[in-house]
């Protein structure tokens, strides 16, 4: 019989399972369409599920991992080195996009109707006003409190309380002991409950393959076509490209980093979504070599501040649809959409489609398109969702490593041979291997 990972057979593992989900999925969508579409609930469950669970993971892994720095030095350097990094890298992919969204645009126009998809559009438009009617707004980014900080949903806010709180476990030192232990205590808790829940990942990846592939017949692709392909092309180039560069670089085989990830992959092409996976990537990088202390803060800001998947498509969507439309973008309205989209995409984290959102958030600061032409790509928003999303979980989980190299705490030898195992284990959270980290603070660090 063949082998999943050693002592456990294929049939045992939860990424066949994923596999099978995501191939009788697409089957269900082509052959029973309408079946297909109505399965969409089985992803929509396992996404809000896990959702739940991030903020609150997200805050524990996160406030623990800066707390156990031990010093405000190396906690601003890796700060530092964060930031230039992701923007760096983000600029970058607005950039690419903006230029492959002129070729693209190039092509023969799919024609647009004004008022098609005006509901949708204006419905769209009400949510994006969460950003701050069109500009980054102040509440965007600050919580009005703790609580909604943990479990309102926003990943901007859970990062900011917890960087704050792992700040102030810092300068408490010994007296913040209890506090921390607590945190650590409830963080193994989460990591348990995302054991439970993601039991569902083969459901998720069969309905959310299903729904998908039943849109496929029903959107009027026409010289969309051409905007899909450019997109999925783009993404590859970006991944296998530019970040294999960047893994090589850091010491690390990025195709032997994204086997490793196969089962994450595999979840976010069937959810649209690269959220649900956020506790997997973290614990399998943590096993690979990447301390929890620099690999949690790293990987939740890159969720928040480095979505290099929905700045391609922000970017090449723009021009296409403005050349759609017959409006064009000026060489001024292109910069002028980079700059503001460098902004506004940082606002825009934990909104369910937040790529469509950051799009319309962006045009309505710039202005240079008619929002009403958004409706053109509303239909093939979801194909291009998947390819969105396996570009931000490479992405981020490339940074993670990388930066993690930058501040001399990767451990390169056990992630070379992690990654090079023939068959990496699946991953599992055992009672004797716990995921919390033993932190020990002394007064005046």
């Amino acid at each position: 019989m063949a082998k999943g990972p050693p002592g456990r057979p294929l049939h045992r593992t939860l990424t066949f399972w994923t596999m099978c989900g995501l191939g009788l999925g697409m089957l269900c969508g082509a052959i029973a369409p309408e079946a297909g579409e109505r399965m969409r609930f089985l992803a929509d469950a396992f996404i809000s599920l896990m959702t739940m669970l991030i903020g609150p993971v997200m805050f524990t892994t996160v406030a623990g991992g800066l707390a156990s720095l031990g010093g405000r030095r190396p906690l601003g350097s890796l700060s530092l080195k964060a930031v230039v990094y992701f923007e760096a890298v983000t600029t970058l992919a607005l950039v690419t996009g903006m230029l492959v969204g002129n070729l693209v645009g190039l092509l023969p126009s799919p024609g647009t109707d004004p008022e098609k998809d005006a509901g949708e559009v204006a419905s769209l438009q009400r949510q994006a006003q969460s950003f701050g009617n069109g500009s980054l707004s102040l509440d965007a980014v600050v919580p009005h409190s703790l609580s909604s900080a943990v479990i309102g949903g926003n990943a901007v806010h859970t990062l900011v309380v917890a960087g704050i709180t792992g700040v102030a476990l810092v300068l408490a030192g010994r007296r913040g002991a209890p506090v921390l232990d607590l945190i650590n205590r409830s963080s193994h808790l989460l990591f348990c409950m995302v054991r439970i829940v993601v039991t569902g990942a083969p459901a998720a990846a069969f309905g959310g393959a299903a729904y998908t592939t039943s849109q496929i017949g029903t959107v009027p692709l026409g010289g969309l076509a051409g905007l899909i392909g450019a997109f999925y092309l783009t993404c590859a180039v970006v991944i296998f490209g530019g970040l294999g560069l960047l893994a090589r670089a850091g010491g690390f085989s990025l195709w032997r980093l994204v086997r490793y990830l196969r089962h994450e992959i595999l979840v976010a092409i069937g959810t649209s979504s690269s959220g649900p996976v956020f506790p997997r990537v973290l614990r399998k990088l943590e096993l690979a070599g990447a301390p929890r202390s620099t690999s949690a803060p790293v990987l939740a800001g890159g969720y928040s501040l480095h979505l290099v998947g929905t700045c391609l498509y922000i970017a090449m969507a723009a021009v296409f649809v403005a050349a759609a439309t017959g409006s064009g973008l000026s060489l001024g309205d292109q910069l002028f959409f980079l700059a503001m989209a460098m902004i506004v995409s940082k606002s825009a984290v934990g909104v369910t489609g937040s790529g469509l959102l950051t799009l319309i958030a962006t045009l309505s600061v710039t202005q240079s398109v008619p929002l009403g032409a958004v409706g053109l790509i509303i239909g093939i928003d979801r194909i291009m969702s998947e390819a969105r999303a396996v570009t931000n979980l490479i992405a981020n989980s490339v940074a993670t490593l990388v930066i993690t190299k930058w501040s001399g705490q990767l451990d390169l030898d056990r992630l070379t041979h992690t990654l090079s195992a023939r068959r990496p284990p699946e991953l599992d959270w055992p009672e004797d291997d716990p995921t919390v980290v033993e932190i020990h603070i002394s007064d005046g660090t």
